[in-house]
């Protein structure tokens, strides 16, 4: 209205345009019509119209009598005659945004030296235009994510860095226990006492873990840290999942125990057929297959147990060990089967003593099952090395390389799942599938990882790295 005013108009339009030159609204002169009039009027005057021709000039201009200027485009039932006309582009951030377009009902109304003045002010509606178009853009985001979060199932809360809470779904409301939205900022520590959540959500702590809730409930907490804010926590309902996975190790527990009374009178069964009379040759190696078959049936069963008791386990009763002892004991124990298979056991000590915090039983376990491993699969007359080191990240390292036939690509990701087996070309090679996958468990559970790296062909190492325990005894 001041625009019109100040050059002396009678009335004037606005349209806007998106990124795809598309009008995204508008203003007319006349206000009584319809939207699809409406509509139609705008796209014949940007097709045919004054407003077309200075959006495809990128420039302003006058008309100063449109009765003998085809640039301007008269349609039906227009309300009053115009006769002068001044248009600019809108412009932002060197693109056109829009066309802005005064009219006055007698001609020669608008003279050339009006343009800038009217291009000045054209400058400032687009700032204020696109500043709105943010705005709303903006505020239907808000809407939408707002919508996202107070709908999911999941727990949300966004806390800052001083765990001060900024936003609380109602999922999140309800594990807390609130009826209704806290204060703003409000710390959290005064909304729970589940110290498990306040736990994950201190400085230097995992970033994600099992949060168990009074009513019996288990969540598992993701936390996601926001840069110059604080942090966003989602927690979701895996009870059901935490039904289903002690199902399945009950299962195994009763199913494994069972096997052990069967599987001892089919090993006695066998003796005593050795020792009841005279057999031959074939009936010989008939049995020895057997004892074979069972013998690998009781490390099935003894893996599963121990996999399942580990998996069971909620406290690691550790201590101060030296990781190079652990490692010595291991390579000790399997020295006679590498002999058998005439296998150079060689191992490279750490330049310094390695101190970590463990189950000393569980990582001798989880080194000779690596060990043990490595021979398994390298031809008689090979070598194991075994290379003991402190890396970059202060944990204890131990490296064991074969010269196997290696792995494939396909198979790396894969060689730590239970009763997973690759080399499909070693069949005969004994072995469970589950003693990779109890390495992993026993590497977790100290805070480590393991991992390998192999090509076919080249053989594989196998890396175990456990946390250093600094000052140890």
């Amino acid at each position: 209205d001041l625009t019109v005013a100040h050059l002396n108009a009678t009335t004037g339009s606005v349209m806007l345009l998106d990124q795809q030159d598309r009008v995204v609204a508008y203003i007319l002169q006349q206000e009584d019509l319809s939207r699809e009039r409406a509509a139609s009027i705008v796209g014949s005057i940007l097709t045919d119209g004054f407003a077309g021709w200075v959006l495809k000039n990128g420039r302003g201009d006058v008309i100063h009598d449109t009765r003998l200027d085809e640039r301007w485009l008269v349609y039906a039932n227009q309300p009053y005659d115009v006769r002068s006309v001044i248009s600019t582009p809108l412009r932002r951030r060197q693109r056109i945004i829009g066309v802005l377009t005064l009219v006055q009902d007698e001609p020669n109304q608008f003279k050339a030296a009006d343009l800038p003045l009217l291009e000045a002010i054209a400058g400032q509606a687009a700032i204020a235009l696109e500043n709105a178009q943010l705005f709303r853009q903006t505020e239907q985001e808000r809407i939408k994510l707002s919508a996202i979060i107070n709908g999911t199932q999941d727990a949300v809360l966004v806390t800052n860095s001083a765990n001060e809470t900024l936003l609380l779904n109602p999922a999140a409301r309800e594990i807390l226990g609130l009826k209704r939205e806290p204060a703003p900022n409000q710390p959290l520590i005064e909304l729970t006492e589940n110290q498990e959540l306040l736990k994950i959500l201190s400085p230097n702590t995992p970033s994600s873990g099992e949060i168990p809730l009074p009513d019996g409930r288990t969540m598992w907490a993701n936390v996601v840290e926001i840069p110059e804010m604080g942090q966003v926590t989602v927690l979701q309902d895996i009870s059901a999942f935490k039904a289903l996975d002690q199902l399945k190790r009950d299962f195994v527990t009763a199913f494994t125990h069972d096997l052990r009374t069967p599987l001892a009178t089919v090993k006695g069964y066998i003796e005593l057929v050795r020792m009841d009379g005279p057999i031959t040759t074939r009936q010989e190696e008939d049995l020895d297959g057997m004892t074979r078959a069972a013998n690998l049936m009781k490390s099935l069963i003894e893996d599963l147990l121990e996999l399942s008791r580990l998996e069971r386990l909620e406290e690691l009763k550790v201590e101060d060990v030296d990781f190079e002892s652990i490692v010595l004991s291991s390579i000790g124990t399997l020295r006679p089967l590498a002999s058998s298979k005439e296998i150079d056991l060689i191992m490279d000590r750490a330049d310094d003593s390695l101190f970590i915090q463990g189950n000393a039983v569980l990582l001798i376990r989880a080194v000779s099952n690596l060990v043990d491993n490595a021979i398994k699969y390298t031809p008689s007359g090979g070598r194991v090395s075994i290379n003991l080191a402190r890396n970059d990240h202060d944990q204890a390292v131990v490296s064991v390389t074969d010269n196997g036939p290696g792995l494939s690509a396909k198979d790396l990701p894969r060689v730590f799942e239970k009763f997973y087996r690759a080399r499909s070309e070693v069949d005969d090679i004994p072995g469970t599938g589950l003693g990779l996958a109890i390495v992993k468990t026993i590497a977790e559970q100290h805070g480590g990882q393991v991992w390998v790296e192999s090509q076919p062909e080249k053989g594989s190492t196998f890396t175990l790295a456990i946390p250093i325990v600094e000052n140890g005894i």
